[in-house]
């Protein structure tokens, strides 16, 4: 019996022996298999768990006027960012609720993304260093502070169409922010960090950092002083015309550079998320409309290069013209009987231009429109810049023809317009537009200054000269003389247009504008003031759009120093070309 017993021991012993034997060799095969055969999957499992690699965003390059003024620029500025997947469901809900007192955002929108488990989001991207640094101290699980840049403008809604604004992501949305974002943007560095359980990056564990390369510098042609003049002054004209909105642009005839590009209404870049659609539009650059009468100098050209004409060829008016069986009526509806090329454009007879344009014809009219870069988008250097609206040429019969002749029946943007009209004012030479200046470095060395660049020559210097003599007599003894500076000449031109409504032509909404030059005979500067649908008495471009203009002159010759230079008549007997 105690033999049995002890062979049934031995037995249960060699048993447990084999069996702890076998479990081990299995056990360190397992172990070898984990250790060697999915070492490479463990290490980056590990790393996914515990090394995080944070973005750190460059510094966007600043945005300057001509002269060196800031227009757009980066502030030290924290972003909050999260690692959700440290948080446990029942730390979601307090620490959404204690970051809701410091962020823009509900208890719920915060919840939403503690709540989803990733290792990275970002929840706010851009809060105040002392607001960070409250944050950071609260010591919430997986929640960061992150030093970084936040984009300012310092001058709140100055230029706010031209500037454009910065997203979310530090991507430029408009403006000269999107059209000039590679230059600006700089590229982005990088963190690698290990975290600790609850997710905190620890700077002592650092694995690799990668370091933000700055963005460089834009400056623009624009000249933030009068750029502030003339948006004082077009909010005055637009809400004394109880108008929808408004433009002003001012060229250097002679380099093609935009000194000013104001419109109204306008909105501020800094809290661009309450702006409408119609503050943020580039009313300049974006919108064709019929230009009427400030296009009556582009037919003139043609007439007059075509030697179809000379300044002294005589016209019948007699306030109407019949075209084809169509009745098409002058501004003026009893016309001022025989009167000259120069004489109708100082008073800006309509049947004298359709008798022009009727005479040049569709084929050649066209020929000048494309010399006049009213074919195509100005090239200014701005998101969004329209073509001009026009019938194919194969298509115009002699009614469109005629209405063309005075700015009717087409639409283009007031860049292309005052571009096309500079040509005049630089004799002849038309240059090509532009905002950009120079690209800096961050320093401040220049890296790319932008050339004046001929265009076109879209007109003789002598019948460009012409065409100035007789914008000088409209200017100072003509239909615009509200526009008259004291003490200087200036050569202009109204405009009065209907706007095209559903296909239309409409008989109460119309477009106000005033193109005028200066000071005559060498002008410095050209300048558009054009003001959207005017509601009530006032609303032809001399009554509207001319006395904006000659607030904005007046700054201006005071500004460069231009002595006044002109006699008693202040130019009504103007320089004979």
């Amino acid at each position: 019996m105690r033999k049995a017993a002890l062979k049934m021991t031995k037995r249960r012993a060699l048993w447990t022996l084999g069996f702890t034997m076998a479990f081990t060799v299995l056990l360190l095969v397992r172990l070898v298999m984990i250790q060697v055969g999915n070492s490479g999957y463990l290490k980056a499992y590990a790393a996914n768990i515990h090394v995080h690699t944070i973005p750190l965003p460059a510094q966007r390059g600043k945005i300057l006027d001509r002269n060196g003024a800031v227009l757009a620029m980066n502030v030290p500025r924290e972003q909050i960012v999260a690692i959700p997947k440290y948080l446990t469901p029942q730390q979601v809900q307090p620490t959404a609720a204690t970051l809701a007192k410091y962020l823009p955002f509900s208890v719920s929108q915060l919840a939403s993304v503690l709540g989803n488990k990733s290792w990275y989001a970002l929840i706010d991207r851009s809060v105040t260093p002392a607001l960070g640094q409250k944050i950071q101290a609260l010591n919430l699980p997986g929640i960061q502070a992150i030093p970084t840049f936040g984009r300012e403008y310092p001058n709140g809604t100055l230029a706010s169409q031209v500037l454009g604004m910065v997203g979310a992501q530090g991507q430029g949305l408009a403006g000269v922010e999107y059209a000039y974002n590679k230059i600006l943007a700089g590229h982005n560095g990088s963190w690698t960090v290990s975290t600790d359980a609850a997710g905190n990056p620890m700077p002592q564990w650092q694995k690799s950092y990668k370091a933000p390369v700055a963005g460089n510098n834009v400056q623009l042609t624009i000249d933030a002083n009068i750029e502030a003049v003339a948006q004082k002054w077009l909010k005055w004209g637009v809400q004394r015309a109880h108008a929808v909105n408004g433009t002003v642009i001012i060229l250097n005839p002679h380099t093609g550079s935009v000194i000013a590009m104001a419109n109204w209404p306008n909105f501020n870049p800094n809290n661009y998320y309450h702006a409408t659609s119609l503050e943020m539009n580039n009313y300049a650059v974006q919108d064709p409309v019929p230009p009427g009468s400030i296009f009556k100098p582009v037919t003139a050209t043609a007439g007059l290069m075509l030697r179809l004409f000379t300044p002294n060829s005589l016209f019948n008016t007699r306030g109407y013209k019949i075209v084809n069986g169509v009745r098409i009526n002058d501004w003026n509806p009893v016309g001022w009987g025989w009167i000259t090329l120069t004489r109708g454009l100082e008073v800006s007879s309509d049947q004298v231009f359709m008798d022009v344009a009727l005479k040049v014809g569709a084929v050649n009219l066209y020929r000048f429109i494309k010399r006049f870069g009213l074919q195509h988008p100005s090239g200014v250097g701005l998101p969004g810049d329209s073509t001009g609206l026009w019938i194919p040429p194969n298509q115009v019969n002699a009614v469109d023809l005629a209405t063309m002749g005075f700015g009717q029946g087409m639409a283009v943007t007031p860049m292309q317009m005052i571009t096309a009209d500079s040509a005049i004012a630089n004799n002849g030479v038309m240059m090509q537009p532009h905002i950009l200046r120079a690209v800096l470095s961050p320093s401040g060395s220049v890296l790319k200054k932008v050339a004046s660049k001929v265009e076109s020559r879209p007109a003789s210097a002598q019948v460009a000269q012409e065409i100035k003599h007789m914008m000088t007599l409209e200017a100072t003894q003509g239909t615009g003389v509200p526009a008259q500076v004291p003490g200087y000449i200036i050569a202009g031109k109204t405009g009065t247009s209907q706007k095209i409504i559903n296909g239309k032509t409409s008989s109460n909404q119309f477009v106000a504008s005033y193109m005028g030059m200066g000071p005559m005979p060498n002008p410095r500067f050209i300048m558009v003031v054009m003001i959207n649908r005017p509601v009530g008495k006032l609303f032809y471009g001399d009554q509207v759009s001319a006395p904006v203009w000659k607030h904005i002159a007046t700054f201006l010759f005071k500004y460069w120093r231009i002595k006044p230079y002109a006699g008693p008549d202040n130019g009504s007997k103007p320089f004979v070309p």
